[in-house]
């Protein structure tokens, strides 16, 4: 099946899914969450699909929900239930691989922000290259992260200092915090991943995600669940509750551009 957004590689039993937007660092508009769950059904109905890897394009895992195009004209009415509709797209993409019966690696490169992050999380395994920097900066623009994963997979300082300040985390620092499994050269990813994979191709395909369900069980008994409808509920409110900083920076984005006020978001916290 062809897709806009991503490139499919599916080779030894290995479906190599790209995010291919690369000229905004892979940004997620809606098609592009469509294409990936789409995918990621495609690849765990497919019983020669042992493994599905997620990768970015050029260098970039990705930058997360594609704020320009989503204020552009994507979510052309802000109400509370367009704000949910919206963010439902990417939520369901990232329930797809915590539902996935095929194992599911992040091989992260470069940024992986915001809603890419929350993606990320979501799936079994994370391994990253030196460049990788993660983290929720979208906080910075008085927003939430809609798919609330952050505090089930470190420990509550950790959390509270991502979802809170909005810094991002290096690629060393994620290891020590549990955001990612293993860190590698960037020559080496790519390697480590196939590695990775090649292990996970020998367990018996009609029970591993036996195993993997009653993981992801022992998290939603705990109220995983619960949180992640926090979450959305948190993004729209977010995003309808008036503020000044939300008004003077799409007053900047209309008169400037999106960098310029990108550029001047950052001066509030001094950057």
């Amino acid at each position: 099946m062809p897709y806009e957004n991503i490139r499919i590689d599916t080779r030894d039993g290995v479906s190599w899914i790209t995010l291919n937007r690369p000229k905004v660092l892979n940004a997620f508009n809606l098609q592009q969450w469509r294409d990936v769950r789409a995918a990621v059904a495609e690849g765990d109905a497919d019983p020669d699909v042992r493994v599905m890897v997620i990768e970015g394009a050029g260098g970039n895992f990705s930058a997360g929900y594609d704020l320009k195009a989503a204020l552009g004209g994507e979510l052309a009415e802000p109400l509370p239930n367009a704000f949910r509709d919206y963010v439902e797209v990417g939520n369901e993409a990232c329930w797809a691989v915590w539902r996935s019966k095929t194992p599911v690696i992040a091989a992260v490169r470069g940024y992986c922000l915001g809603g890419a992050f929350e993606f990320a999380m979501a799936c079994d395994f994370v391994y990253a290259d030196e460049t990788a920097q993660l983290g929720e900066p979208e906080v910075l623009l008085a927003d939430a992260p809609p798919f609330l994963i952050s505090p089930w997979v470190m420990g509550m300082r950790q959390a509270k200092h991502i979802l809170l300040t909005g810094e991002l985390v290096e690629a060393a620092r994620a290891v020590e915090v549990g955001l990612v499994n293993q860190v590698c050269a960037a020559a080496e990813l790519t390697g480590a991943v196939r590695r990775l994979a090649d292990r996970l191709k020998g367990f018996a395909p009609e029970t591993w995600h036996v195993n993997k369900a009653a993981v992801n069980r022992s998290y939603e008994i705990m109220g995983f669940s619960a949180a992640i409808s926090m979450g959305v509920e948190a993004f729209v409110t977010a995003n309808t509750t008036p503020n000044a900083l939300k008004d003077e920076f799409l007053q900047r984005m209309n008169r400037d551009g999106f960098s310029a006020a990108m550029k001047w978001v950052q001066t509030r916290y001094g950057a």
